[in-house]
């Protein structure tokens, strides 16, 4: 699969990765800086094994996606901050970090839906993992938990070793754990339940 096949998805990730590390640098926020150089790597990863994986342009598309919810999510400025921090609505108000629902939630959510997909099609696809369809479901849905357990153990050093971030404390790093289980779970549901129906 060469990659000029995909390059809108390729400058549309360019393009705002280039926006969103000028902004995060000018105004010297290492947080997002890290961020950046990690999302960098994923995407060098990700397409740099297309030839194995094979992933389809609407996965590549799914995760550009999430790419640009983030970098949106630390530069947009909002009543609440970043927009990260931006309380959408209070399904749920236990006070501090326990607030139902934030943008960093949906964020959250997203991506661990997108994941559960990439590893469904990585398994069926790539590694041509036959059996019943629900074991293939639940291996998705774990090994997208497993990158949401990284995703809160960078979280947890940069807290540790940066004096101002906004990371959150223990509510919020279970609260994405929860949101990440969810997405992951309406994510794997929807993909194949539109499988079954191409």
């Amino acid at each position: 699969m060469q990659l000029s096949e995909h390059r809108f998805v390729l400058g549309f990730i360019a393009l705002y990765l280039l926006l969103g590390g000028v902004y995060f640098l000018q105004d010297s926020n290492l947080e997002f800086m890290i961020y950046v150089g990690v999302i960098i790597a994923a995407f060098a990863l990700l397409f740099g094994t297309l030839h194995i994986t094979k992933f389809p342009s609407y996965i590549l598309w799914l995760i550009s996606i999430w790419g640009l919810m983030h970098i949106l999510g630390g530069s947009v400025q909002t009543v609440d901050g970043a927009l990260f921090a931006y309380r959408i609505y209070p399904f749920l108000d236990l006070g501090g970090d326990f607030y139902i629902l934030k943008y960093d939630q949906v964020v959250h959510a997203y991506l661990y839906g997108v994941m559960a997909v990439v590893f469904l099609h990585i398994l069926k696809n790539t590694l041509r993992s036959t059996g019943p369809a629900w074991i293939l479901i639940l291996l998705a849905v774990m090994a997208s938990m497993g990158v949401s357990a990284m995703n809160e153990i960078m979280e947890f050093l940069i807290a540790m070793n940066l004096e101002h971030h906004g990371v959150g404390g223990y509510e919020n790093a279970m609260l994405d754990l929860i949101f990440n289980f969810g997405g992951a779970i309406i994510g794997i549901i929807l993909a194949h339940t539109i499988s079954k129906k191409v």
